[in-house]
């Protein structure tokens, strides 16, 4: 299993298995071991968010262990599954960069969670703690995509300026929940290639009788609107995954599976609660804020189907949860969203018309 700092182990070779080490890799090495050993035993003052935790996490893997394999047992629980994938995201890292940015997020998380003189019960670097709630990386991403698609256009024209049509950001994006490669990632992956185009387009509009400025603001909302996209099919593939796991974990059994019914709950199910509460705050975009409108029922299912498990047992509030999302409302998550998904398009590409006006009108 996938743990964090487990594997210091290999450490002791990293010395032989590249041969001698100059005086820089010496340096960079001892210091990622000093930093690895503090860090073991620091306390932090604030709880460090599950994103930063897999960041530490994947950095020390890659300095370890170099790239991840190719995929892992399909048994692996929900936790496994999110370490591998932010693991799995360094992939292309010397061990020697790994270190770097190793001690350098150390460093940083250092500065924003501080030091504590006792340490809380979900500490990011224990080694044995499988307690610790760990959010899967599709639903740990969500509060980038919003920030993301928060963008301005000003601040988008002016980054796309700056960008060569070969080192695009949606081309550089992977799917966040399955492995790249796999059937269970094909929504995601068709999602950044239809983006990937829209993005290229932009930034190889060879200008013409219109400057190319023009095109760029038309796409901005469509570059938006495809981030809130990108977050609904997260949320979509989430909780109705999480279904789906609960449906087997009920017909064969926790030891079978590896996923204990609360851990699904725990990991999967009210975090996507959570961060879908969290689109609809008044902050967010516009295009944010309407994709957590389409998915609030979800949270009446939580919450009713919670309750249940509180009263009833969490057995009984896990097969009513398993009813309602396959058998009561999978129109509504595999029908009805993705044709309001086309509304937004649709408003983005008639709101882009706008924009491209305002542009060559030069306000």
């Amino acid at each position: 299993p996938l743990s964090l700092h487990r594997s210091c182990c290999p450490m002791a070779n990293m010395g032989t298995n590249g041969g001698t080490e100059n005086g820089t890799d010496a340096t960079t090495t001892a210091t990622f071991r000093n930093k690895a050993a503090f860090m073991k035993s620091w306390r932090p003052e604030n709880t460090p968010s599950n994103r930063d935790r897999l960041e530490l996490y994947a950095l020390h893997k890659q300095a370890v262990s170099g790239d991840a394999p190719n995929s892992i047992p399909a048994s692996a629980s929900v936790s496994e599954k999110a370490k591998y994938q932010a693991w799995r995201g360094k992939r292309g890292l010397t061990q020697q960069e790994a270190m770097t940015m190793y001690v350098a997020e150390c460093d940083r998380q250092l500065r924003v969670y501080g030091n504590s003189p006792q340490t809380p019960s979900n500490t990011p670097l224990s080694p044995n703690r499988e307690s610790v709630v760990m959010t899967p990386r599709g639903l740990a991403a969500v509060p980038l995509l919003c920030a993301a698609a928060s963008e301005s256009r000003v601040a988008y024209l002016r980054r796309l300026a700056q960008t060569a049509p070969d080192t695009g950001w949606w081309s550089r994006q992977e799917p966040l929940c399955a492995s790249p490669g796999t059937l269970g990632a094909l929504p995601e992956q068709s999602l950044l290639a239809v983006a990937a185009l829209v993005e290229k387009a932009s930034l190889q509009w060879a200008g013409g009788i219109l400057p190319y400025t023009v095109l760029q603001s038309f796409l901005w909302p469509l570059h938006n609107c495809l981030l809130s996209l990108w977050i609904a099919l997260i949320l979509v593939i989430t909780i109705m995954g999480a279904a789906l796991t609960l449906v087997s974990t009920i017909l064969w059994g926790a030891r079978r599976t590896g996923i204990p019914l609360v851990q699904i709950w725990r990991e999967e199910i009210q975090p996507a609660a959570t961060a879908i509460s969290s689109l609809t705050e008044a902050h967010q975009p516009m295009a944010v804020r309407l994709v957590g409108l389409m998915m609030l029922p979800f949270g009446f299912i939580e919450g009713f189907t919670n309750v249940m498990c509180d009263s009833i047992g969490m057995l009984w509030g896990s097969v009513s949860y398993a009813l309602v999302m396959i058998l009561g409302t999978w129109w509504y998550w595999l029908c009805c969203v993705p044709w309001l998904c086309l509304c937004l398009v649709g408003a983005a590409a008639l709101s882009g018309n706008c924009f491209a006006l305002i542009d060559l009108a030069g306000i």
